[in-house]
């Protein structure tokens, strides 16, 4: 029991050092929402709603949030953390993708997915980078890890549930 509630304890420790408030469980939660929903969730946890763009017949919609930085703008303002919700009303599917260049938040995220029995699927290299797919019985989280990490390139988790992640496959 000891071991429980301090290994409870170093989670919540470490996400709180990582610079952003969502746990693995959240952002799971969150892909699974609607847009409107998203959008309150995060607003209320210093997450910025900046850009959205519709679905069409070629892509799907989105919606793109940055943490705490209210008056970002893109290409002039600087930011290390990143949501972009994917939905289709065609498909009825949604997704939730973060992005960030914090090594220490990939390994935090790493060890949740091991806490919540995710296992890897399948791994292939893809445009420079390692493409790893995780599953556990009801979500699929795709993790692109950059080459030598440098600053400049970002680590990427994509959060969706089974039958979403089939439809959707961003």
């Amino acid at each position: 029991m000891k071991k429980r509630i301090f290994l409870c304890f170093a989670l919540f420790a470490s996400i709180m050092l990582s610079g952003q408030n969502l746990s693995v469980s959240q952002l799971l939660e969150l892909s699974e929402q609607s847009i409107g929903e998203v959008q309150e969730n995060l607003s209320e946890i210093s997450w910025y709603f900046y850009q959205a763009t519709e679905e069409t017949d070629k892509t799907y919609g989105s919606a793109k949030f940055v943490f705490d930085v209210p008056d970002f703008k893109v290409g002039t303002s600087r930011a290390s953390y990143f949501i972009t919700y994917f939905y289709s009303e065609d498909q009825s599917a949604m997704a939730l993708k973060m992005i960030f260049k914090n090594k220490e938040l990939y390994d935090n995220f790493m060890t949740q997915l091991d806490n919540l029995k995710f296992k890897m699927k399948s791994s292939r290299p893809e445009n420079g980078n390692i493409e790893k797919i995780y599953e556990n019985r009801s979500y699929v989280v795709k993790v692109t890890v950059p080459p030598n990490f440098e600053g400049n390139n970002t680590y990427s988790f994509l959060f969706a549930d089974k039958s979403n992640y089939r439809k959707l496959q961003i």
